[in-house]
């Protein structure tokens, strides 16, 4: 849920277009219903840029935040009833061999909508243009680093993004030979209206600010769709709603009640809130990678964070160590890791410590003589207190991951000059070196 394009180190500039577009949202969601009894209003804060506040209300836990009309929601029950949207779709084509995500829909009806603000014909306005005027320009993902600041991003990040590219590519080239003209312009929307730019824009327009919602809540009134979606279809646009930026400090429920969509408090990090006070909202239990790839942001001090670690993290620290490199590790042990799945859920946690996944692999590495798998079995899952005591191969790796992202930082730091990627992208591997630094402070001190 939520808005992304957030600058967390920056003053956020608000202009008087986002104020009037945001007064024109006001009233098409009024004019659908939206009562707005929480009193609620958008501001720009230096943290987060824009947010939304109260003027008048204060809140404790149990309060609701915001009682948002269904009938202002974009979910598969909107698509299905919107007939002219419907109709790009060339169904006889639908293949169950080259079906999209719902996310990757929706964008295209959103694509849609702006293309029918855009065009000059009066017939073709969009009911969702006070909405399309209040969404981001652009986001702060890795996935829209330039290419010399993607080639100073650690593996983890590269690798992410990679994947997103791949999938949102994929999704549009699909649907490019699926959709046919415009009526307005009698362009083809796949060839000339629509480009892979404007596509990777609309879909992560939807990956940032989307909310779940239940289907079985939503009366569908068809199911065109079906034979083109893959998975499930159980998110949806909030407008306005989706101003409300994420605290990892914070609780709520989010239900339908009735004919609403309402998010209620349930626990706060103080007791109550003040007139004017930033209120925030939950988008999950998320890591700061996850934060950072999804959302283009990250928190410090995050209270759900964790450093992940991979196998070849491992092979590499090997490399680059002077004690370690002289050794011989038997490759049977790296291929019995990797096909027992020991090298998913590596992670360093700044409460817990070492993760069991990873002090198995530490220990099965640098503590294990034998090499046959019966015997690697027997230690990988048997007794947990079997295990070696693995410390100063963990300060190892820890100590090796601080002066690779510090050599990351200072790669990107060469450049010229940063997108706002590139630029959140160098403070979150500033907030990595810290939470690993704290880490050895706190478990490696010895």
């Amino acid at each position: 849920m939520g808005r992304t394009q957030r600058r967390r180190h920056q003053r956020a500039k608000k202009s008087d277009g986002d104020s009037c577009s945001l007064h024109d949202l006001y009233i098409h969601l009024h004019s659908v219903g939206w009562q707005n009894h929480t009193h609620l209003s958008a501001q720009n804060y230096e943290q987060t840029g824009r947010g939304l506040c109260s003027k008048q209300d204060t809140f404790t836990a149990e309060d609701e935040l915001i009682r948002l009309p269904v009938g202002c929601l974009i979910s598969i029950a909107t698509l299905e009833s919107d007939v002219p949207f419907k109709s790009l779709f060339n169904k006889e084509l639908f293949d169950k061999d080259s079906r999209i995500s719902f996310q990757a829909l929706v964008a295209c009806f959103i694509l849609y909508h702006k293309h029918l603000q855009e065009c000059s014909l009066g017939t073709c306005s969009s009911p969702y243009s006070a909405y399309l005027d209040t969404l981001p320009r652009g986001y702060s993902t890795p996935y829209f680093c330039s290419i010399p600041e993607l080639q100073c991003l650690p593996e983890s990040l590269l690798e992410r993004t990679v994947a997103q590219n791949r999938q949102i590519r994929g999704y549009f080239e699909i649907i490019k030979n699926l959709v046919l003209n415009c009526d307005c312009c009698a362009k083809s929307y796949g060839q000339e209206v629509w480009t892979l730019a404007d596509f990777k824009w609309a879909y992560f327009t939807v990956n940032t600010r989307s909310v779940h919602l239940s289907s079985r809540f939503l009366k569908k009134q068809s199911n065109y769709f079906q034979p083109l979606i893959s998975g499930g279809t159980n998110l949806a646009l909030a407008p306005f709603l989706d101003l409300f930026n994420h605290s990892d400090s914070v609780q709520i429920t989010a239900e339908i009640e009735g004919p609403d969509y309402v998010l209620t408090l349930k626990s706060l990090p103080f007791a109550e809130t003040k007139p004017y006070d930033q209120l925030f909202i939950s988008y999950g239990a998320l890591s700061n990678f996850k934060l950072l790839t999804e959302y283009g942001f990250w928190l410090r001090e995050n209270k759900h964070d964790y450093f992940e670690v991979s196998l070849l993290d491992i092979e590499h620290m090997i490399k680059h160590n002077k004690e370690l490199s002289t050794q011989t590790f038997h490759r049977n042990i790296f291929k019995f890791i990797r096909e027992h799945n020991l090298h998913d859920q590596m992670f360093v946690h700044i409460d817990e410590g070492c993760s069991h996944n990873l002090r198995v692999v530490l220990h099965l590495i640098f503590k294990q003589q034998a090499y046959f798998p019966n015997i690697l079995n027997q230690i990988a899952f048997g007794d947990a207190e079997q295990l070696k005591d693995v410390q100063p191969e963990l300060s190892y790796l820890v100590a090796y991951k601080i002066k690779e992202y510090e050599i990351f930082g200072g790669e990107l730091d060469k450049l010229p000059q940063l997108t706002e990627s590139g630029a959140v992208a160098r403070s979150y591997l500033q907030e990595c070196i810290r939470y690993l630094v704290d880490f050895r402070l706190a478990h490696l001190a010895e």
